[in-house]
């Protein structure tokens, strides 16, 4: 038998072989959670700004405490989330959230807790890992020793993320 017949049946088979693989990969079903950024108009944004402030009025005002506060603009920045990335995050957990977002840290959910627990503020640079990352901050509001500067930050946080993103 010639030399040639070999030598062409190996790269016949490695060319299938190429074209299975290729094939299998191509046509796998997408199984990322793309969140899109989708444009907001100004009039809307500063309709979550002025939400924002209404959660900050009523709690300089009294009408509202601490934990209260952070449920009011949890719901806010949830509401504004949801506009900006067309996924419904009103029910979402903190975990469903950072595991939609694209994160600039670690890949783990479970480091990215553990980094925004030491330092109490959110780190993402992904708008919506930042949104997650603040709700998680805001879980436990009660036990804060100075709720005035609690509060005053949280609102901050929340006014920042509508302005910015």
């Amino acid at each position: 038998m010639p030399l040639w017949m070999p030598v062409v049946a190996v790269i016949a088979v490695l060319i299938v072989a190429a074209w299975l693989i290729g094939t299998l990969i191509g046509t796998r079903p997408d199984t990322s959670h793309a969140v899109g950024d989708i444009p907001m108009a100004p009039e809307e944004r500063r309709g979550w700004i002025e939400t924002v402030e209404a959660a900050a009025a009523r709690y300089r005002e009294g009408t509202t405490d601490l934990r209260a506060l952070h449920l009011e603009l949890a719901a806010a920045l949830r509401g504004f989330a949801s506009e900006r990335s067309g996924e419904d995050l009103e029910s979402a957990t903190v975990r469903e959230i950072l595991d939609m977002a694209d994160t600039a840290g670690p890949r783990s959910i479970d480091e990215r807790l553990r980094l925004v627990d030491r330092g109490r503020r959110p780190l993402d640079t992904n708008p919506l890992g930042h949104v997650g990352e603040l709700l998680y901050v805001w879980e436990q509001p009660s036990f804060d020793r100075d709720p005035a500067a609690a509060a005053e930050e949280a609102v901050s946080l929340a006014r920042q993320v509508v302005t910015r993103w």
